[in-house]
């Protein structure tokens, strides 16, 4: 090869890399600033508030002796969002962890869980909280100033004889099919999560998950879906994503996820519905929750993610892209140096 093509080979590799490099940097600034967004709203073991977790700690320690007058015992374990390392700082600062009791006693002797639920409130009593039976759970609420400051929910379970666990749904005035022992696998689950992935592509998973979260959060004041339903769907339909230089790229990862769940909803009547099938036997839609109305709203609020995240790779500048994350995700996105 002549020694002017030679040259002009090297301007254009040179011209090519410029422009790589061009396009490059802005997705590195803001990998940056999502990395400090989710620094900003996780939540998980290593950072839950002491208190919530002294509480826990207190109060399982006083329903143990309750309880024992009773003849009952019970094992507990964390669960929920604490459990899978997916939390995220409550927007209202009203705190919360998940507690699961599994009871070595027949069904026999509860035969309606709202029995075993309620003993469980009486245990539970105290002069400085509330204690409330909720269908999926017994919740207890302390308040400072009159408002709600942090909360514990602790789901009932029986162990049958095969091991396997039932979950006790109902409330106190519940009718009585409404009040039902349901087959449930939450350590399954927790670890169904928590296997997905390995090293920094499950850190990256995991913050997808928080950054949907943190969107729902923003963009809901009723109607929201499940926090498990989205937590699901991410272990369902995520993939890890990566820039040209092998750097992570929180932004072409949450883009593809939404995409996804975009591609899942179904063609059936006008905008169809999105399903997130619960893992493991139980055949349940973790988004059967929502009407056709609520559906149809999170359909179109999560077009608008999609679009807004779209909008990011063709804006002049990291400032305008975090102006446009700002719109889905909250002011505590944070803003670059530039803006």
């Amino acid at each position: 090869m002549s020694v002017p093509k030679l040259l002009g080979t090297a301007l254009v590799s040179l011209v090519l890399l410029a422009l790589a490099e061009s396009r490059s940097k802005p997705n590195r600034d803001l990998q940056v600033l999502f990395e400090r967004f989710h620094a900003a709203i996780k939540l998980d073991e290593h950072d839950e508030r002491l208190k919530l977790r002294t509480k826990r700690e207190i109060l399982l320690k006083a329903l143990k002796k309750r309880l024992a007058v009773h003849r009952l015992e019970f094992e507990s374990f964390d669960q929920g969002s604490y459990a899978m390392r997916t939390g995220v700082v409550p927007k209202d600062g009203n705190y919360d962890i998940d507690v699961g009791l599994i009871f070595d006693c027949s069904l026999e002797r509860f035969p309606n869980p709202v029995s075993l639920k309620t003993l469980v409130h009486d245990g539970l009593a105290g002069s400085n909280r509330t204690v409330a039976i909720r269908r999926a759970c017994v919740t207890v609420t302390y308040f400072r100033d009159g408002v709600p400051d942090y909360h514990v929910d602790l789901a009932v379970y029986l162990r049958k004889p095969d091991g396997h666990l039932v979950l006790g749904k109902g409330r106190k005035y519940s009718e009585a099919e409404k009040c039902e022992w349901v087959l449930s696998a939450p350590k399954e689950l927790t670890q169904f999560i928590l296997s997905k992935f390995d090293g920094e592509e499950q850190a990256q998973y995991r913050r997808c998950i928080r950054y949907l979260k943190r969107w729902r959060d923003e963009n809901f004041n009723a109607g929201a879906p499940l926090s498990i339903a989205l937590t699901v769907a991410a272990a369902l339909w995520f993939e890890p994503k990566r820039a040209a230089d092998e750097t992570f790229a929180d932004l072409d990862a949450i883009l593809a996820l939404v995409k996804t769940m975009q591609r899942k909803f179904g063609n059936n009547f006008d905008l169809g519905r999105l399903s997130v099938p619960l893992p493991g036997a139980r055949k349940i839609d973790l988004m059967s929750g929502l009407t056709s109305g609520q559906m149809s709203v999170f359909k179109e609020r999560l077009d608008c993610l999609k679009d807004a995240l779209s909008k990011c790779y063709a804006v002049d500048s990291t400032a305008d892209a975090v102006r446009i994350l700002r719109s889905q995700f909250g002011p505590e996105f944070p803003l670059s140096e530039v803006v």
